[in-house]
């Protein structure tokens, strides 16, 4: 689900501005190696103040489609992103954007509570110091170098600080998106 909603925030930042699809076509021409694995923390020994629960990590494929089937219901974003809008006028499109986007939004609102990760405005500059998270923050251009980075942002980012999707029935074929109908 993570992908999910990385896929759907980088299309719209990319679909805004051609310098940051320049910068897309640059880290797929040259992708960064992974991370190493985080190292397993110690169990501590004496009892701690309980953290807040952190969002549930969406761990099967069947829990991405139910999120794409939520929004195929709500707003009919799956129709509108595999229909063909060649032969639309702009004003068309717009109109059925404006639909769309509406009605995903009221969707994400409902099944997540989606906040900003940085509180700046994007093109704010901006210093990174060494706590840094950067499993919250990903760094482009000349990276090369220790803490603190000097830079500009370009994407707020998204967390999901609460995910409450409705249960999926075990009825349900967990890769159907959205069935078919048809009218007896």
């Amino acid at each position: 689900m993570a992908n999910f909603k990385t896929a759907w925030n980088a299309f719209w930042t990319i679909f805004k501005s051609d310098e940051l699809a320049k910068t897309w076509n640059d880290i797929v021409a040259n992708p960064q190696p992974a991370l190493p694995p985080a190292e397993p923390q110690a169990e501590p020994t004496e009892p701690q103040e309980e953290a807040p629960t952190p969002a549930v990590k969406s761990t099967t494929k069947g829990e991405a489609v139910h999120t794409l089937a939520l929004l195929q219901r709500e707003s009919r974003l799956i129709d509108f992103l595999q229909e063909d809008i060649a032969p639309y006028t702009n004003e068309q499109i717009g109109a059925a954007v404006r639909k769309v986007h509406d009605d995903a939004h009221n969707a994400l609102e409902k099944y997540f509570k989606l906040v900003p990760i940085r509180t700046e405005n994007e093109g704010d500059g901006i210093t990174l110091d060494k706590s840094f998270d950067s499993k919250q923050i990903r760094l482009t251009g000349k990276t090369a170098g220790e803490p603190p980075f000097r830079g500009t942002l370009l994407h707020r980012g998204w967390k999901a600080e609460n995910i409450s999707l409705p249960q999926r029935t075990d009825a349900v074929d967990p890769a159907v998106v959205c069935p078919a109908e048809v009218e007896i």
